[in-house]
Formats: structure tokens, C-alpha cells, sequence
């Protein structure tokens, strides 16, 4: 792990991340631009495309399979996998026909640079997106993206959102190949994402004073859906490495099966909740939460009404495509998870290594 320097206190390399990405994402729009044709070139004829990392990356996987199902056409067909399963129980008939993306801001863990050994023995066309000095393991790639300098934070935000602008530019390039109406479209709407990022992060401070409201919640709870599915995820697995705090990301649906009779009072629950086909389950949950006391927190578009109306904590921002809206909606959660670190008194950036009883144990096993 890159760690020049130890922070002992705010701003930890964490918040310079979070605030880096609206200026990294548009230089990824502008970098990798020619690069992201070229692969999406060589992608078309492919029958499957398989979208592999893990923890962050995982994460990042899920959210870019989304975008090549709804913009690529019908080939190659997307699937996110985790690296583990993939090196564990590789895809039926891998082969020449396919296309592997393997997500890895580091290079370094185990089971991404074995995921590209497995795809590469198989004659897959590989394709690597990781940071600009990763390491070795990943340098048989026949394709590679380098998007940022790797973070000095273990709490990884930027690198999170400039693999998507490059994932992104590819399933456009695809669907402009297969003829996809709305990929156009889609373009020039990405090309707005990094002004409407900086816009939220200039609204810092309404999260600091959320935080203020709820930082002693026992638990944090998250619901998106469609391509924000993942950013519940992404901000639940933010929170346990930099607060430690007992949280969980849920599909808006898969809430209600089960999890929601298990959900404290003394919890806030998050609702990631643009204008998409789970908005009205959102609009019931806030009821249904308003019924057992808990508190929620509604992200939503501008102009909402009814949503906005049912909750005390709400955060409007700006409109955008549904499609994209994962650029703008994980900004304030990874605010969220900064500030609430900084509410318990954690350091973010160093994934406990600072806890003895967490450092020994650490040793234990290698990623």
C-alpha cells in the first residue's frame, strides 16, 4: 500500500480523493477516449464479456454491467463476476470468443492477477483497468487503462470513479458499433458528469451536519437499485473500513424480503432513490420506516416532491440520466463515510493497521 505519510487528522488522504474525482474523471473522458474505441473494436465480434474484481472493484463490475447490458447491444453479452469465483469456477466454454475486463486499482491482490492468468490461458482478449503503476502481475493484458496514481488511502473513491468513466466510454463505443440508438445520447450526458460531481461536493457541508445529527446510529442501511444497486454496496463496505460501524447495502427490493424486520430503531436508512423503477418502493419504505421510528436520508433528484416530503434528512441533486446517476449519487455517501470517521474519532485512511489486535491478525492471510 502506497502510505508516504500517516495523517493524524482531517483532511485525511481520503477527503483529497474524494475531492480529486470531478477533475479525474473528466481527464479520464479525455485520455482514454481513442483507447476505449479501440477496445470496444476489438470487444464486438466477442460472444460474452466478463466484468472481474473484487471488494471496490466488485462493486465497480456490477455497476459497468448494467451500463453495457442497456447500451452495448445483444454481444457480447455483460456478466460481473468476482475475481474469487472466477479463478475458483471459471465460466463454461471460456474461450477466444470472450472478452475479460479485470478491474484492480493495485495490481497486487491475489485472486485479480490470477483471474487474468485463468482468462489469458483460456485465450480470452484481456483487458486491464488499474492504477498508473500497477503491479507486474497485471502486465500481460493484451489491452491496459491506467487511470490514477495509486491512493494513499485504503479507502479507495477515486480510483472507484475513474474506472467507471473508463468502463463507461466503453459500452457507449460498443453500442455505437451495434447501432444503439441511445448511446449518442449517452454520450453526451457523461460528458456532464464531472461538472454535476463538483457541484454536490460544493455541498459538503450539509453532510458534515447530517453526520452531526446521526453519528451515534446503530446502524446505517442503504437501498439503491438498477445501476445504483452497487453504490449500497460501495458506501456499506466504505463504512466498515473506515468507521467500523455496524452498516449494510441492500437492493431496494431485497430490503423488504427479510432484512427490513430485522432494522433497529436507532438506525438511518439511506435511500438512493432518482427517478427509476424502484422509486415507489423508496416512497413505501419511508412510510414503513416512518412506522418503526427509524430515521431516513432520501438521495434525490431536484424538483422531487413526494419522496422529499416524507423525510426529515433529504439531499437534492442534480438531474441526470438514470444511467449515470452512480457518479453523482456516490459522491455524497463517500462524504457521508468521511465525515462519520471523522465522528467517531477513526482514522479512515489506514484500514485499522493502527488497531495491534487488527495488524496481527492482518498477517494472517495475504490479499
Amino acid at each position: 500500500m502506497v502510505q508516504p505519510e500517516v495523517r493524524t487528522g482531517h483532511p485525511y488522504y481520503m477527503y483529497d480523493a474524494v475531492h480529486q474525482q470531478p477533475a479525474a474523471v473528466a481527464e479520464m473522458l479525455e485520455r482514454h477516449a481513442a483507447g476505449a474505441k479501440e477496445a470496444a473494436a476489438r470487444m464486438a465480434d466477442k460472444r460474452r464479456l466478463f466484468l472481474v474484481g473484487i471488494g471496490t472493484s466488485w462493486h465497480a463490475a456490477l455497476t459497468a454491467e448494467h451500463w453495457f447490458k442497456r447500451l452495448a447491444g445483444i454481444h457480447p453479452e455483460a456478466q460481473a463476476w468476482h475475481s474469487f469465483e472466477f479463478v475458483s469456477y471459471p465460466p463454461p466454454g471460456l474461450g477466444p470468443d470472450d472478452a475479460v475486463i479485470i478491474i484492480s486499482h493495485r495490481g497486487t491482490k491475489t485472486y485479480s492477477f490470477e483471474a487474468l492468468d485463468v482468462a489469458t490461458e483460456h485465450g480470452a482478449l484481456t483487458i486491464s483497468i488499474s492504477s498508473t503503476d500497477p503491479g507486474p502481475r497485471l502486465g500481460p493484458a493484451e489491452i491496459k487503462f491506467q487511470t490514477v496514481e495509486q491512493e494513499k488511502s485504503a479507502a479507495f473513491t477515486v480510483s472507484y470513479t475513474c474506472a467507471l468513466a473508463v468502463m463507461a466510454q466503453m459500452a457507449i463505443e460498443l453500442g455505437l458499433l451495434a447501432g444503439v440508438a441511445t448511446a449518442s445520447g449517452a454520450r453526451h450526458e457523461l460528458e456532464r458528469v464531472p461538472a454535476l460531481m463538483q457541484a454536490v461536493l460544493d455541498r459538503q457541508q450539509e453532510i458534515a451536519e447530517l453526520v452531526d445529527r446521526h453519528e451515534d446510529r446503530e446502524r446505517y442501511l442503504f437501498t439503491g437499485w438498477g445501476p445504483n444497486m452497487a453504490q449500497a454496496l460501495e458506501v456499506s463496505l466504505k463504512i466498515k473500513e473506515t468507521s467500523f460501524s455496524s452498516t449494510e447495502g441492500f437492493q431496494v427490493e431485497q430490503l423488504l424480503h427479510g432484512p427490513f424486520i430485522a432494522t433497529p430503531s436507532n438506525s438511518l436508512l439511506t435511500l438512493i432513490a432518482p427517478p427509476g423503477p424502484g422509486y415507489r418502493r423508496s416512497v413505501e419504505i419511508a412510510h414503513a420506516s416512518a412506522d418503526i421510528g427509524a430515521p431516513v436520508w432520501a438521495l434525490v433528484q431536484e424538483g422531487d416532491e413526494e419522496l422529499a416530503s416524507l423525510v426529515k434528512d433529504v439531499m437534492t441533486l442534480p438531474a441526470i440520466a438514470e444511467i449515470w446517476s452512480p457518479f453523482v449519487y456516490v459522491v455524497p455517501l463517500q462524504l457521508l463515510t468521511y465525515y462519520l470517521a471523522l465522528a467517531k474519532g477513526c482514522q479512515p485512511d489506514r484500514f485499522r493497521r493502527d488497531d495491534p489486535a487488527f495488524a496481527a491478525a492482518h498477517s494472517r492471510y495475504v490479499l
